[in-house]
């Protein structure tokens, strides 16, 4: 006697590799245009408003800033550790430079980048530096770079990077942790390249969980590189800003708390839009190409 029985099995159906590919385009695309929204609103928006409130300085005003900026290295101990300030103008320009170079240098020392381009980026900020457009805390020089005029208020912020350098352990740690937005490259390159599971499809294997809990969750992931950049960026802004208070009147103090918070702004855009680029990014990949339950009937 023959009995014939029917019985439902579950499968999972890979996508197919043009569905990948396309998917894997969709992605990418939805995620880099999600990614370079803030560069509109920093630079026609929050840029501009810092160069408004710099430039409305008269020359007095722009004098007690430089005054204070000393007097913030002296005090704050900065001075005794070595650091220094150094104007960037065309006189000293390739003094600069030696300065910008070794950071560089000292940045992109993991990376295989070959000289001629460090150059090139050395030779970017330095243009950036004399014209006034720029201002940093060079860490391998121990040098703060003064523009001479248009973003002096931000120096400040400046010598606030350079107290977590060599006044707080834990700045220095959240300097030093600040690489950790290099992960965001592979975070990214998982939530779009991996394919997402089917519905009730469980992972296999320790590399798969890994991989499937990184796409699973890779936008707050992403926006979690970016942290110990923020908070160190948030700590120079109120460390700066305790002595900016300190040695200039209350009115002046006050355009440098909104220029440097005009300048943290900037990076809180740039996080959270890598974040959400790489979450609607990888919704968008996985639209296009995702596993599918696919039911067939045997007979036994």
């Amino acid at each position: 006697m023959t009995i014939n029985i029917n019985t439902q099995e579950q499968n999972y159906k890979n996508p197919s590799n043009g569905a990948i590919i396309g998917g894997c385009i969709a992605g990418l695309a939805v995620s880099a245009a999600i990614a370079k929204a803030p560069t509109r609103l920093v630079n026609s928006v929050l840029i501009p408003k810092m160069g408004k409130i710099c430039d409305s300085l008269s020359a007095d005003e722009f004098s007690k800033v430089e005054k204070a900026v000393i007097n913030t290295v002296s005090d704050s101990g900065l001075k005794a550790k070595g650091v220094s300030i150094v104007k960037a103008t065309a006189e000293n320009a390739n003094e600069v430079f030696q300065i910008i170079k070794k950071e560089v240098y000292k940045s992109l020392k993991y990376l295989p980048i070959p000289k001629k381009f460090k150059d090139m980026i050395a030779s970017g900020y330095l243009d950036m530096f004399v014209s006034g457009k720029n201002a940093c805390y060079a860490s391998a020089s121990k040098k703060i770079v003064m523009p001479e005029k248009k973003l002096g208020l931000a120096l400040f912020h400046e010598a606030g990077h350079a107290m977590n350098d060599n006044l707080s352990k834990f700045g220095k740690i959240l300097q030093r942790s600040r690489s950790m937005s290099l992960l965001f490259l592979p975070i990214t390159a998982i939530s779009l390249f991996k394919t997402k599971k089917a519905p009730g499809e469980e992972p296999k294997g320790g590399l798969d969980k890994a991989t499937t809990f990184v796409k699973n969750n890779a936008g707050k992931l992403a926006f979690a590189t970016f942290l110990p950049t923020l908070l160190e960026e948030g700590l120079a802004t109120l460390k700066g800003y305790k002595f900016a208070n300190k040695f200039l009147s209350p009115e002046l103090a006050k355009k440098v708390f909104k220029t440097n918070a005009f300048g943290f702004l900037t990076y809180l855009a740039a996080s959270v839009s890598a974040g959400l680029g790489v979450y609607i990014g990888t919704k968008s990949k996985d639209t296009v190409a995702s596993r599918k339950i696919a039911t067939e009937n045997n007979n036994v």
